[in-house]
């Protein structure tokens, strides 16, 4: 617009304009332009400048101008940067969801003019100059996709965000919980404070940590046991004429310091009081819990246990280490609480169960062949504990006692002083055959001579 018939000389200007910088101004000015559309999506600033201007000349002098050669201005404004970018072959196949091997992704580069060497992890990637909007390592991934192809990558539908979930030790407490309420239990939350004397009428030691400001005086006692509270509960309930009641607590007890220690030995522990029921219920519960937690190694040690009755208890021992007792409470500490039924007995300490080992199942394939029951009566001395007959009747029974149950326990005429008669249910089961009577008639002699092994023990006739 600029050139008339008496224009001798003209300057020449290429120039690179910054998209960004372009596209703004559009947006702003409302003057669209051909030149501000190729600028915007980014032209090459690169050798085509020069190769542009060459171009030019040549058409000139073909129209019959003459090129005077007084040399150029370079003003070089800010450009983008041409450092190679450092792409790591498992970041674009983690991006692209791909499993592309560092050649595929240099070859799919190469066809776009984008060169690049191996390193150690990846490649180096030089970015041509026609393309000033790659940046990064993710741009580079999305050509490689590009060029391999979206349409070949494997549709997968993205996981969404995951909430938080339970621990381990979370779960293993629900589970306690689920299981006891459907043995019939209702949760109690009791006050973790004791009145002065709670602890000697259950039969316990008086070692508990006395509050030095407590809001009330009759609660002024750290509990060392969930006993006292479970019997209050009760007897509540038979205050009120609710019958028989089943209750459990998962609650911490505060037990006497560690030498050099300040503060207590706070544990948390699991209590069941089953009023109106004797030992043998406070056991069944036991055992369910035992086999929903699949503790290892579960025995029953009878012997006195502080508040409970001292024929009717037990230490329960998990993998070889004492967790708890079971039983039923003295009717001296029930009366002492106002409790006059019988009261079956469970506490456990739960923190080291679960903080030890638990859960671990040993997969036993069903047999599909049938079994066989047999019937064992047993003379045993009262010192002998009816867990230890079962342990030996496992132990000869081998792999084909599937299981044994004890049904029936007997003192009366026919028992010889101080025994009582125990009565097993084995069964016996093979996975490769159905049985022979001649089969079943050994592994029935096994089982009782490993019982009878034990002093004290024998087959009553």
């Amino acid at each position: 617009t600029e050139i008339s018939g008496s224009t001798s000389s003209v300057l020449i200007e290429m120039a690179w304009w910054d998209p960004p910088s372009i596209s703004r101004s559009v947006k702003r000015l409302n003057l669209p332009s051909e030149a501000s559309t190729r600028f915007r999506r980014g032209a090459d600033w690169g050798e085509n400048i020069e190769r542009a201007l060459d171009r030019f000349c040549q058409l000139a002098s073909s129209d019959g101008g003459a090129t005077v050669l007084a040399g150029t201005i370079d003003a070089h404004g800010v450009v983008p940067e041409r450092v190679p970018i450092h792409v790591r072959t498992a970041k674009v196949n983690a991006v692209l969801g791909t499993e592309l091997s560092m050649d595929d992704m240099a070859t799919h580069l190469a066809s776009i003019g984008f060169a690049s060497t191996p390193n150690d992890d990846g490649l180096e990637v030089a970015l041509p100059t026609w393309r000033w909007d790659c940046t990064n390592e993710t741009d580079i991934a999305e050509e490689v996709g590009r060029t391999f192809g979206f349409e070949n990558i494997a549709r997968t539908v993205p996981r969404g965000i995951e909430p938080g979930g339970l621990s381990e030790l979370q779960q293993a407490r629900r589970r306690v919980r689920e299981v006891l309420v459907g043995l019939g239990c209702d949760e109690t939350q009791p006050l973790p404070f004791l009145a002065p004397g709670d602890l000697s009428a259950a039969g316990l030691a008086e070692d508990g940590i006395e509050l030095s400001n407590p809001l009330v005086a009759d609660e002024s006692i750290l509990r060392t046991s969930l006993l006292p509270g479970q019997l209050k509960a009760i007897a509540y309930n038979d205050s009120h004429r609710n019958g028989a009641v089943r209750l459990f607590e998962l609650g911490h007890v505060y037990l006497p310091s560690p030498p050099g220690e300040l503060l207590p030995d706070e544990r948390e522990f699991l209590a069941v009081a089953l009023s109106e029921s004797a030992a043998p219920a406070a056991v069944s519960v036991l055992r369910v819990m035992a086999e929903a937690l699949a503790l290892p190694n579960l025995e029953i040690v009878n012997g006195a246990v502080s508040g409970l009755h001292p024929t009717r208890s037990a230490e329960v021992k998990v993998a070889g280490e004492v967790r708890g007792e079971v039983g039923q409470v003295d009717p001296a500490v029930a009366e002492a609480f106002g409790v006059v039924s019988g009261v079956a007995w469970l506490q456990l300490d739960l923190g080291a169960i679960l903080d030890g080992p638990y859960g671990k199942r040993n997969y036993r394939r069903v047999s599909k062949f049938p079994s066989s029951d047999v019937d064992l009566a047993f003379e045993v001395d009262e010192s002998i504990p009816a867990a230890r007959v079962g342990a030996a009747l496992r132990s000869g029974g081998k792999s084909l006692l599937v299981s044994s149950v004890l049904f029936d326990v007997f003192r009366g005429t026919g028992m010889s002083g101080g025994h009582r008669g125990l009565t097993y249910r084995l069964r016996f089961q093979s996975q490769a055959a159905t049985l022979t009577e001649e089969e079943v008639g050994a592994a029935r002699q096994a089982c009782i001579d490993k019982a009878e092994a034990i002093d004290g023990v024998r087959l009553r006739s």
